[in-house]
């Protein structure tokens, strides 16, 4: 499991996000940070959508293809 913290900034980043999740195999998920319990599937893009912008949010990458989410998601990491 990779666990690293993310921001977007525009809603054409969710979109292009989102796309990216959909070819990987893995679970990936954003965490509300403020609230652990808030937790949406990266695969989608309406629960993307909810998110307020520049708000960081975690990254959770779990599965087979977990090693490539540091080089698919470089963009949208905030460390």
């Amino acid at each position: 499991m990779i666990e690293r913290k993310i921001k977007f900034i525009t809603p054409e980043q969710i979109m292009s996000f989102c796309s990216t999740c959909q070819k990987m195999q893995s679970d990936v998920d954003v965490v509300n940070l403020s609230n652990r319990h808030i937790k949406i599937d990266g695969k989608s893009i309406v629960g993307l959508m909810t998110i307020k912008l520049g708000m960081p949010m975690l990254l959770v990458v779990n599965g087979a293809d977990e090693s490539l989410a540091e080089e698919k998601f470089a963009a949208y990491l905030t460390e």
